[in-house]
């Protein structure tokens, strides 16, 4: 009954313009924050009893128990995407929780363990690309946040994928380099591989590289976040030397100076 009276609490919203977004992911809610974190930690509550279930078998884990989490995992999501600062310093409650408690590393270290296969890794794009276009307040300066999304990110490979894995891969390409556009800051943060092995990378930008040759949005959106990067390569050393030196630069500069060109008469 207690989370009952909480739920009822919770004025849902409508859809908004985004009608095409997966409907699980379009339940914004507006309360009080005390109210939003307390049915935040009911649902990560029931999230974290099953990550915690240490008897279960890799090929043994439920189907209930996979459906639990996704559940649970997207209202926990829409609720983080609305959640608010405190102030123009402080975190929002949710946020604040989220950090402390490690919850979206945590989760995906769950998923890595089974078959993580592409419906599965769509399900996690469209997760972070909802988080990263709709929320309230700033995310990816935040370590607990970023870590996993690199993470997921050095799961793909330049290798072909199904048409629905590559439009959601790189429509949040393009929603990070939106990101890093507005706050520059945060671009040097996407230069640390998960292990922080080997040479130095800009995941996004090698992860973009063979879209942009592609037609239709797909190719349009790699496009665009790409100009995006050499746009900022300008006035950041870090990526334009990478650029340079360590991408795939010159297979593509045709292409690549024919955008900077349309770049520059717009």
């Amino acid at each position: 009954m207690e989370r009952i009276s909480w739920l009822s609490k919770l004025n849902l919203r409508g859809a908004g313009s985004r009608a095409n977004r997966n409907a699980s992911l379009q339940t914004p809610v507006t309360a009080d924050p005390e109210t939003c974190l307390m049915v935040f930690k009911n649902h990560w509550s029931q999230v974290l009893r099953i990550l915690e279930k240490r008897s279960c078998k890799l090929d043994q884990v439920a189907a209930d128990d996979l459906s639990a989490v996704r559940n649970n995992t997207y209202q926990m999501m829409n609720l983080l995407a609305e959640d608010r600062p405190r102030d123009e310093v402080a975190m929002g409650p949710i946020l604040g929780f989220v950090v402390s408690e490690n919850i979206l590393e945590r989760l995906l270290r769950w998923h890595l363990q089974w078959d993580f296969s592409e419906e599965k890794k769509v399900e996690q794009l469209k997760l972070y690309e909802m988080l990263i276009s709709q929320s309230r307040q700033p995310l990816l300066r935040h370590k607990p946040v970023l870590q996993p999304l690199v993470t997921l990110l050095s799961t793909f490979s330049p290798q072909p994928a199904s048409p629905v894995l590559e439009n959601n891969l790189v429509l949040l390409l393009n929603q990070l380099c939106v990101s890093m556009v507005k706050e520059p800051s945060i671009l040097h943060l996407f230069f640390s591989s998960p292990t922080e092995q080997g040479p130095t990378d800009l995941i996004i930008f090698s992860l973009l590289i063979p879209f942009i040759h592609q037609e239709g949005v797909v190719g349009q959106q790699a496009r665009d976040a790409l100009l995006l990067i050499m746009a900022m390569s300008a006035n950041n050393q870090m990526v334009a030397k990478y650029i340079t030196e360590n991408s795939y630069f010159c297979p593509v500069s045709p292409t690549l100076f024919c955008l900077k060109a349309k770049l520059q008469k717009q």
